[in-house]
């Protein structure tokens, strides 16, 4: 039997009026659903594992010096104080001398960012939408960007926070201004003003098997019934909230009907922003396509939402990997982790050494 596994989630306790206000405490309910899935797996495993849930960033290092497991199942994606604060978990448990299932400290601070990470992937020749940041205080400025569609988004926040119909705005209007001011109003953090791609989403999970990246099938959103008066738009609605017409009107069809050249762009771009920000274990990129085909990387999500309902599920079903599977995996990357096998600096040599071509880096499950 393998040696213990702790599993560390998250607990916040956000101010009632902010959760009356905002609905944002629902993208914290999923990580229970998380923690029930793994623990499943675990136990079909015959792995032993304990479970806690920290609140806050400085309450984890008493968790671990106490702990004799090795490896940390990381399901740890929001904490009070610091709203980075999370993506130090990783750093936290190698300190300790444990592995930790995941990306990295500095791959989900870079994530964590999407003004930066968009600056990462362009610089690296993959194609973003055009935009601009405002951070909060300071006079918006609205640079020479074509007039048309943008989408107004926190530059920090994930699972679609602080995104909905009011979100995707005219250059230059009013309602661009207001979505930024309320962005940082209500989120205390910069606002990204992002061109709208308006016709296809995508998305395509990766999982890595020790040296192999597996991308797994392209997902597509099917936003067929939302007609012309609501933006096609995955937003928090449509992630958390059972009751609204995004929540039962966003299907995801996987795989999805593509032509094969799109999807083989797809795959690839998403095979390359794995290795720009040097991710670790499993993450899912997200896309827009234009009318012409254009693809565009909306951003990297490292460490993403694995509950049975969650689209990484979904993916891993398509490729034909069962969680137990999934689970077992990401133990034996941890266990070649603390070995010294999978050191980052042997990750590096290993994927210079494989530069010849991107079709040659990675296995496709299609079916």
């Amino acid at each position: 039997m393998r040696k213990g596994v702790l599993i560390v989630h998250h607990l916040t306790r956000r101010s009632a009026a902010a959760a009356e206000k905002f609905e944002y405490e629902h993208s914290n309910v999923s990580v229970m659903d998380e923690v029930r899935a793994v623990a499943a797996a675990l136990e079909q495993l015959g792995i032993e594992y304990r479970i806690e849930r920290i609140r806050q960033i400085a309450e984890l290092p008493e968790i671990l010096s106490r702990s004799p497991e090795r490896i940390v199942f990381n399901l740890v994606e929001d904490l009070d104080k610091f709203i980075s604060d999370y993506c130090y978990v990783p750093a936290v448990c190698h300190a300790f001398g444990k592995a930790c299932t995941g990306g990295d400290t500095r791959c989900l601070l870079l994530a964590q960012d999407k003004w930066r990470t968009k600056a990462v992937l362009k610089a690296a020749g993959l194609s973003c939408p055009e935009g601009f940041a405002v951070p909060p205080g300071e006079e918006i400025r609205l640079p020479a960007l074509a007039p048309g569609k943008y989408i107004v988004k926190p530059v920090l926040s994930d699972a679609s926070e602080g995104i909905d119909a009011k979100s995707v705005v005219d250059l230059p209007s009013m309602s661009l201004l207001d979505a930024v001011r309320r962005v940082h109003e209500q989120l205390k953090q910069p606002a990204l003003v992002e061109q709208f791609i308006p016709h296809r989403e995508l998305n395509v999970s990766l999982l890595q098997r020790g040296d192999e990246i597996m991308v797994m099938p392209v997902a597509e959103i099917d936003f067929s019934a939302f007609g012309n008066d609501y933006p096609h738009i995955v937003d928090y609605s449509a992630k958390w909230l059972s009751g609204s017409f995004a929540y039962n009107n966003t299907p995801r069809i996987i795989p999805a009907l593509l032509h094969e050249n799109l999807a083989q762009s797809v795959r690839t771009a998403a095979l390359n922003a794995w290795h720009v920000l040097d991710c670790r274990d499993f993450a899912r990129v997200d896309f827009r396509v234009d009318e012409k085909d254009n693809i565009f990387i909306l951003e990297v999500n490292p460490n993403p939402d694995i509950s049975p309902d969650a689209g990484f599920a979904a993916a891993l079903a398509a490729a034909k990997i069962g969680f137990e599977e999934f689970v077992r995996i990401l133990l034996d990357n941890a266990s070649a982790f603390l070995s010294g096998s999978c050191s980052k600096a042997s990750r590096t040599a290993a994927v210079n050494e494989k530069k010849e071509s991107a079709e040659d880096k990675y296995t496709v499950h299609l079916s």
